[in-house]
């Protein structure tokens, strides 16, 4: 019926296109959609969708299989961007995983860069059941004198040589534990979560505001109700990747007798996957006004960047974990040092 006037271009490992606008599909299209607006009688009646019918009906096969192929490859990347679960469900299922998480004990050596009021230290940590303990490394960008050096080993000897010392330590690291966990087990029922945007691949942001019915039942619970902003989740793992609020009105407590926090503070939590099923996490900060004590290890005003992390045994002893630290003094400290500089996270 028609002339082809031009050769068909391969396309190795897509599919075959048409070269021009002159293809036996083309033609045909335009010939048919002619034929209908020269034609007022024709049953189509000029309806765009029974045109479209025609021109596929007469489409050369080649042709025909490079629309079919190209409308099942959209219809494919539409389905994989669009949620199959709500977004009130999907952030409940990664609050339970990370509550999950929790329950196993897995230990972590990593180096950590912490700003906090006039504290700007580079530190080597390693977790252990008995509590964290750290070396600090850098004070200010620049390595600790002898004095200083001395000074850290004889508080790290303290800790190691005296149990009521670091059991201390570790009282305190675990009421932190247990407030976080309680803030995390909230998170389902203190917010509405809706979807932000498309996905990008396993990646997905929720917006999440404030749920009226939900009333915290303490002071942290109040803090972090207050809240408004975004989280980024791995949708086919189901694990938090970052949380990023602001709060959008002042918390009283006690008709701000005993204390209060102002609006605008921010909170921003980012985590990297450690191992196949561990995340942990890279990025602390905090920044707010007020006069409520928040957590023992966090100030109201403090960013903390934590980079290398290397598993280590789940049973390590703290003289272990020592040895650890004193290796970190070693060789390549410097280069650890700038590797270890802060800088800005992916948003």
């Amino acid at each position: 019926m028609f002339e082809r006037t031009r050769k068909v271009t391969e396309i190795p490992g897509i599919c075959t296109y048409f070269a021009a606008f002159n293809s036996p599909a083309r033609i045909a299209l335009r010939e048919v959609e002619d034929a209908v607006l020269k034609d007022r009688s024709n049953p189509y009646g000029g309806h765009l969708h029974h045109v479209k019918m025609e021109a596929i009906r007469i489409m050369h096969p080649r042709a025909y299989f490079v629309v079919v192929l190209l409308g099942l490859s959209t219809f494919v990347q539409a389905q994989d961007r669009t949620p199959t679960q709500s977004a009130q469900q999907l952030a409940a299922d990664v609050v339970y995983n990370e509550l999950q998480d929790r329950e196993s004990d897995s230990f972590w050596q990593y180096r950590s860069t912490r700003l906090a009021g006039s504290q700007d230290v580079v530190r080597e940590q390693v977790e252990t059941p008995e509590g964290p303990i750290f070396r600090v490394i850098a004070d200010h960008g620049r390595r600790l004198d002898a004095d200083e050096r001395r000074s850290e080993e004889q508080r790290l000897n303290d800790l190691v040589n005296n149990p009521s010392a670091m059991a201390r330590v570790q009282q305190d690291h675990l009421k932190d534990e247990e407030r976080m966990r309680k803030v995390i087990e909230m998170l389902p029922q203190a917010f509405l979560y809706e979807y932000a945007g498309l996905s990008n691949g396993d990646l997905v942001h929720l917006s999440f505001r404030p749920n009226p019915a939900f009333t915290p039942s303490s002071y942290d619970g109040r803090i972090v109700h207050g809240l408004s902003g975004t989280l980024v989740v791995n949708r086919r793992l189901k694990r938090l990747i970052s949380i990023k609020g602001q709060l959008m009105d002042r918390v009283d407590f006690g008709y701000g007798l005993l204390g209060y926090v102002a609006k605008g503070g921010t909170f921003e939590i980012q985590r990297e996957q450690v191992s196949p099923t561990r995340w942990k996490a890279s990025l602390i900060e905090v920044h707010v006004q007020g006069r409520v004590l928040l957590f023992h290890n966090v100030g109201k005003d403090q960013r903390e960047v934590r980079t290398d992390f290397r598993p280590v045994p789940h049973d390590i002893s703290l003289a272990a974990a020592k040895e650890r630290l004193d290796q970190a003094v070693g060789g390549g400290t410097e280069a650890r040092l700038d590797s270890a500089k802060p800088s800005e996270p992916n948003r």
